[in-house]
């Protein structure tokens, strides 16, 4: 007799359309449980665009819709409230100035989402197991509100550990006992859990994946619908454009690349965000003819990110702070050598001058001489390309990575229905 499916609530702040990296890994691994093993997967999401949705009721939200489903994957989205945001703003602030205690709950209030709907959903839906992601946001604390017996509980930490305020948070450390397992990204983001204090045996590494099929694309199609010369060196940037990823400096660096290179291009492409007004504002600071060599492009589709990637010469993501950088996967896909930030996550993904270069988040010295080295010499950036996809293909296999998933829910799952057979 075929067993029962496994059921899966996954819990997560935003879910596509929304914008961001954990939102689109967690769509992709959610539609993979379906497809590949039939699991009976369940979302529970908020119905924010970005995360500042959290803090401004202003801001354009996502419709809520009675019968969600995305292939397969069943979706309910939840309103968030922001009354108190200006409050908890204040009250953060002064607390974490002064190292008040509970300015750690204080600061993941503030972050949001504060949804109560969600929080009567979770304590009330059947399932399994409860997959949260991610840190440091307070729907992560959702499924420990349920009173018992309740679902094991995996979490997904994806910690920027150079980002104290955003992710040293005692409570939610503490959380990582009381999980069935808690997944990091790295062994970097293992080791830091670590030593805040997260139990070892709770741990479990695993990357983010993707599907080298996804990205293929003819080269060309992206320069010849933006009138880019074929023979230009071409930068791109590719993602959300948000605050902390570095674009600022692209823009800042692109006057003195173009003085050592004429042929240079530099491409802004990916979904907007609230800061995309302060990037125009930059764009529009610039020379004439170096604002003629900056295109921004919103809003991609993952044909049209595979086209940037086939076309580009360079992929250039400085950011300050990442828990992996999914994006550096997908330039590898298309063999493009890498520019990223040298944060403590991207120097366990790439390695320093073999499948990329690192770095200092703002130094813009730093950048443009990388930058021009790569427009230089054109062996070098195959030669970075190539090993970047061999790591790739080593390391980060989209179905190696949600099988990993997989076993992790079936072996909580079991240990759970173990415990209740033995207390019973």
């Amino acid at each position: 007799m075929k067993s029962r499916r496994l059921r899966l609530l996954q819990l997560v702040h935003g879910y596509p359309p929304a914008l961001g990296g954990v939102e689109t890994s967690t769509r992709d691994l959610c539609e993979r449980l379906v497809a590949d093993y039939d699991v009976d997967v369940t979302v529970f999401t908020t119905n924010a665009l970005t995360i500042a949705n959290f803090k401004d009721s202003s801001l354009p939200t996502l419709p809520i819709e009675a019968d969600e489903e995305q292939n397969g994957v069943k979706i309910k989205r939840f309103p968030v409230v922001t009354a108190w945001a200006r409050v908890l703003g204040q009250m953060q602030r002064i607390a974490w100035h002064l190292k008040l205690p509970g300015n750690d709950r204080l600061r993941t209030w503030y972050n949001g989402p504060i949804s109560p709907r969600m929080l009567r959903a979770v304590c009330s839906f059947e399932a399994d197991v409860v997959c949260a992601a991610s840190f440091p946001l307070n729907h992560m604390t959702y499924p420990f509100r349920r009173r018992e017996p309740r679902p094991p509980v995996i979490l997904v930490g994806a910690v920027h550990t150079n980002n104290s305020w955003g992710y040293d948070r005692r409570h939610l450390i503490r959380l990582v006992a009381r999980s069935s397992a808690t997944v990091a990204h790295t062994e970097h983001e293992r080791e830091w859990l670590i030593e805040r204090g997260a139990p070892p045996e709770k741990l479990r590494v695993i990357g983010h994946g993707i599907e080298l099929n996804d990205f293929a694309a003819e080269p060309g199609m992206f320069r010849r619908a933006h009138g880019i010369p074929r023979d230009a060196f071409l930068v791109a940037y590719l993602g959300q454009q948000a605050g902390h990823k570095g674009i600022d400096t692209l823009i800042r660096v692109l006057p003195g690349l173009l003085e050592r290179r004429e042929d240079a291009w530099l491409l802004v492409a990916g979904a907007r965000t609230p800061y995309s007004a302060e990037l125009r504002r930059l764009a529009e600071g610039l020379p004439g003819h170096t604002r003629s060599r900056l295109l921004f492009v919103d809003d991609l589709t993952k044909a049209d990110r595979a086209q940037v990637l086939a076309d580009c010469d360079v992929f250039a993501s400085p950011s300050a702070q990442e828990s992996f950088g999914i994006t550096t996967l997908e330039a590898w896909s298309q063999a493009k050598p890498v520019v990223v930030g040298d944060g403590p996550a991207q120097r366990s993904v790439v390695e320093d001058g073999v499948s990329g270069i690192l770095v200092p988040h703002g130094h813009e010295g730093r950048l443009l001489e990388a930058l021009d080295t790569l427009g230089a010499d054109a062996s070098l950036r195959a030669r970075l390309g190539d090993a970047g996809r061999r790591r790739l293909q080593e390391r980060y296999d989209h179905s190696a990575v949600v099988s990993q998933y997989y076993s992790l829910f079936i072996e909580a799952a079991e240990a759970r229905a173990n415990e209740a057979l033995i207390s019973t």
